[in-house]
């Protein structure tokens, strides 16, 4: 230090610094992909989609970590990230509902959901493409869907599936573990996607 010179304290890092902080980290790896923050027009390079979402779950859930700085810290950022990049900002609020537990705390009585068909439902959902399965519900009762795949979530029961259901014309959630041979068909709801997250929304809120 120089002498004479008076040095300057630390900053103390409020809860609206934070969240830039946060934000911008969310921005680098690919969310709020509009025009930058000096107002140029390029878009932020798209990343990839899984990284993309394991940040989300990570944001969705610090709410659960027992740390209130850095709770504060994400739902700081998560307030902008909803402006800028809407899909994520419902994404989230699905998640902070149901996305309530890592898959490492399951109970170890429950059965894993198959690595195969997280794939495929993985798949699905970022293509906007419909899927046919059988499924045995809790009862035993055995069907067959056909759904819109619009998210996985990770309770303590297990990974389920959130999707409208064309048979039930609902939204349903549905045990990953439960289900035969996933099968991607054609189709694409990329253009009703919002709509659907909405309304999945929506219903969850309501619920008791």
């Amino acid at each position: 230090m120089r002498p004479g010179r008076t040095p300057t304290p630390p900053q103390t890092l409020t809860r609206r610094a934070l969240g830039t902080r946060f934000a911008g980290a969310a921005a680098a790896i690919g969310f709020g992909q509009g025009a930058s923050a000096s107002g140029a027009a390029n878009p932020m390079p798209v990343l990839d989609p899984d990284l993309c979402d394991a940040a989300l779950r990570g944001l969705a859930l610090a709410g659960y970590r027992g740390d209130q700085v850095t709770a504060a810290a994400a739902n700081a950022a998560l307030a902008r990230l909803a402006e800028t990049d809407p899909e994520a900002g419902l994404l989230v609020r699905i998640y902070q509902m149901l996305d309530v537990r890592p898959a490492a705390y399951w109970p170890e009585d429950v059965p894993e959901a198959a690595a195969a068909d997280l794939a495929i439902l993985h798949a699905a959902i970022r293509a906007c493409q419909p899927v046919a399965f059988g499924y045995t519900d809790l009862s035993g009762n055995e069907t067959t869907r056909t759904v819109l795949p619009l998210a996985l979530v990770h309770p303590p029961q297990g990974v389920k599936l959130l999707a409208w259901c064309a048979e039930r014309e609902d939204f349903r959630q549905f045990f990953v573990r439960a289900m035969q041979g996933p099968t991607p068909r054609p189709g694409n709801f990329s253009d009703d996607r919002m709509a659907l997250l909405e309304g999945l929304l929506d219903k969850e809120s309501g619920r008791d």
